[in-house]
């Protein structure tokens, strides 16, 4: 039998905020993109910047070659075979270069605390709540990722641009693309029309990440609900039902096309924005908790850190349960030293881009 002076639910704090994480991780859809970063017990505030290390590409290979091929000391005599000890010593140095791991650092700026919190009374709890799960908790992350998914997605529209590049580099690795399609009239050759302008400017997109030397796997496609409808109207176009995962981004993904896994949300309009996971970072922190909350809990899930507190206010005699982080985004950029067919890229953003659509009337419309 419980103990009377306690409720029902007797939270363990620490329990509480791994499963509010695992929630929300499986609730994020554009959220879930970006690589993470965390720290817990940070000492800093809104504004403050993290350092964040950038891995380096990889190591280079040297070729050093082999010996020379072993002559017969005799010339002209086939019955005589040349000895091992007849073959040259190498004239190059054949020892392997020493490379280095070198990581460089980034900063992060903390842009946002974000937070959410809902009062219990002490009727709601004694009488009203019977799973604390699904009628408290899951209201509070659900929120959580509804705000991570809308700032991702101004991040995004913000931020997932290769116009700070030259011309000289646009011509090494590609730049934004821009495309026009018919305005739709409801016919099949218009549709087939504006799915081609799309696809076209999809494969320049991916011929532009390829030549930057961008992994080839975890790709994204982000774009709205009409870039969508377009794509679903192609008879080309092959949808991949994932409805039987629970998982949020896995359900946006509505298929895959030239590499690109498709993520729709409804932030975005006529335009897609085209990256690696590594394109984007989101790095998120905790405080400690404040002397005076009642108790708490700091963990740190997949990356993301968050903060629970829990408070009780005398006056209404109710329990303040909330959810706190704070975090900021970056896009990563390249090593100085970074170039492409001998074109220096140095410190830019080449892992993403974005495709501009713009619809016109056929001429004599």
């Amino acid at each position: 039998m419980a103990d009377p002076t306690t409720h029902h639910f007797n939270l363990d704090p620490k329990q509480v905020t791994i499963a509010a994480l695992g929630l929300l991780d499986r609730q994020l859809t554009l959220g879930g993109i970006p690589a993470r970063y965390s720290e817990l017990n940070f000492t800093g505030g809104i504004g403050d910047t993290i350092n964040v290390n950038r891995e380096s590409r990889g190591i280079p290979v040297q070729a050093s070659g082999i010996s020379a091929p072993i002559q017969n000391p005799i010339k002209g005599d086939k019955n005589l075979l040349a000895a091992a000890s007849d073959r040259p010593l190498p004239t190059v140095d054949r020892r392997a270069p020493n490379g280095f791991i070198n990581e460089t650092r980034f900063p992060v700026v903390l842009t946002t605390l974000a937070q959410n919190a809902t009062t219990l009374s002490m009727e709601q709890v004694a009488f009203d709540l019977k799973q604390f799960g699904s009628q408290v908790l899951s209201k509070l992350t659900r929120g959580f990722a509804e705000y991570f998914d809308d700032t991702t997605a101004e991040f995004i529209k913000a931020n997932v641009t290769r116009n700070g590049l030259t011309a000289a580099q646009k011509k090494a690795v590609g730049g934004d693309i821009a495309v026009t399609i018919p305005t739709s009239d409801g016919t099949a050759a218009n549709m087939s029309q504006r799915a081609l302008g799309i696809r076209t400017a999809l494969v320049d997109a991916r011929m532009a990440m390829n030549l930057a030397l961008v992994p080839a796997s975890e790709r994204f496609l982000i774009a709205g609900p009409e870039v969508e409808a377009i794509l679903l109207k192609d008879p080309e176009f092959v949808a991949v039902d994932y409805s039987g995962d629970t998982n949020a981004l896995r359900r946006a993904i509505v298929g895959r096309i030239y590499g690109f896994d498709i993520v729709i949300h409804n932030s975005f309009g006529l335009e897609m924005y085209l990256f690696h996971k590594s394109a984007l970072l989101i790095a998120s922190v905790c405080p400690a908790i404040p002397m005076g909350a009642v108790t708490g809990s700091l963990q740190d899930i997949n990356g993301i850190a968050t903060r629970m507190l829990v408070d009780y206010d005398y006056g209404k005699k109710a329990d303040t349960i909330g959810l706190d982080t704070m975090y900021g985004f970056a896009t990563i950029k390249e090593d100085p030293a970074y170039s492409v067919r001998g074109t220096l890229i140095g410190e830019q953003f080449v892992r993403g881009l974005k495709v501009s659509i713009t619809e016109q009337a056929p001429s004599g419309s």
